[in-house]
């Protein structure tokens, strides 16, 4: 019951964050600040976290030029309908699955299926994520990877990651 909830409120808040984002104007700043607040009920539904949000909100600190801003908000533009579906149908078909897992008339095949299929899903978020990542590696100064660094240690989510993530680059350089 619990995830239906998180469910229905995610849901919810994406409706205006769709409508927002199909108008023929731009997202203003406060806007995608407002839609991506909502994409963190969104966030585990995939491997990768979602990196985007962060370098925007921390522009200034990262010094972005105008081509990197611009670079970002066309990858948004292109892909975020496709990352906020993919992530919504991740979460249903997960609640799907809790819900059908308690049920003594659904095989084991069947979730073996649902799983596969959520798996899928999965897949195709990290593969949307992934474009966006290369954006960021392709755009990025050394720099503004530093500032990444320091903008991250402030996000409890984040930063775990980035010292681990400093653990792993330090075994392949030996």
């Amino acid at each position: 019951m619990k995830y239906l909830g998180i469910l229905f409120a995610a849901l919810f808040f994406l409706s205006p964050a769709q409508a927002m984002h199909n108008s023929d104007h731009p997202l203003s700043p406060k806007d995608w600040k407002e839609i991506m607040e909502k994409v963190v009920l969104l966030e585990g539904s995939g491997l990768l976290p979602t990196l985007l949000p962060v370098i925007m909100r921390n522009r200034d600190t990262l010094q972005l030029t105008d081509d990197q801003i611009n670079a970002f908000r066309a990858w948004r533009k292109a892909n975020y309908t496709n990352v906020i579906d993919t992530m919504s149908e991740i979460l249903e078909k997960k609640v799907e699955f809790r819900v059908e897992a308690l049920s003594p008339s659904v095989s084991g095949e069947h979730l073996i299926a649902l799983q596969a299929e959520i798996q899928g899903l999965q897949q195709q978020l990290l593969k949307l994520k992934l474009s966006c990542r290369e954006l960021v590696i392709s755009t990025f100064t050394e720099e503004q990877w530093e500032n990444f660094a320091f903008v991250v240690s402030d996000n409890p989510k984040l930063s775990s990651l980035l010292s681990q993530a400093g653990a792993i680059d330090s075994e392949h350089v030996h």
